[in-house]
């Protein structure tokens, strides 16, 4: 099965940094499936199982973007007080990007999607009182790209 979705990738410096701050906190707090340095991106819409056809990777390839990215802060799926995944939040408003990425492939645009940076999938929690203090990281993003995962394999489509 084919998991594709639209993210920014984050430089490797930010991987290294993000990755190297939140990392040693939830093993503090959390069992679970954690995001390995190499795959931290932030995820912006998120397809599925679905055709991805070459006038899709044309048009996320046509995507001009500039924005100065900070990412600040956690957050879960479904929300902090039973979460399943948990995310580091981008600060920013990339709204606009969004919704241009579900107009053209036709996803409805009444569902809200959240930019962010999955950390952990969480299977059970080691301290119900998780304190992660909050840090800022910044960087710049000119690029969207296509990525598909499987859980194990993780690439660039475009």
């Amino acid at each position: 099965m084919n998991r594709y979705f639209t993210a920014i990738d984050l430089p490797e410096e930010t991987k290294k940094s993000v990755y190297s701050y939140f990392y040693p906190l939830l093993t503090k707090y959390f069992y679970g499936s954690f995001t390995t340095e190499e795959k931290l991106h932030i995820t912006l819409v998120f397809l599925g199982d679905i055709e991805i056809k070459k006038e899709f990777i044309d048009f996320i390839k046509g995507l001009k973007i500039s924005h100065d990215i900070i990412i600040k802060g956690v957050d879960a799926f479904p929300n902090l007080e039973n979460p399943k995944v948990l995310y580091a939040k981008v600060n920013n408003d990339l709204s606009p990007i969004t919704k241009k990425i579900t107009e053209f492939i036709g996803i409805d645009n009444k569902q809200h999607f959240i930019p962010h940076i999955t950390l952990c999938r969480i299977k059970r929690i080691k301290d119900a009182e998780f304190h992660i203090p909050e840090k800022e990281f910044t960087f710049h993003a000119d690029k969207i790209d296509i990525f598909n995962s499987d859980f194990k394999n993780y690439y660039k489509l475009s």
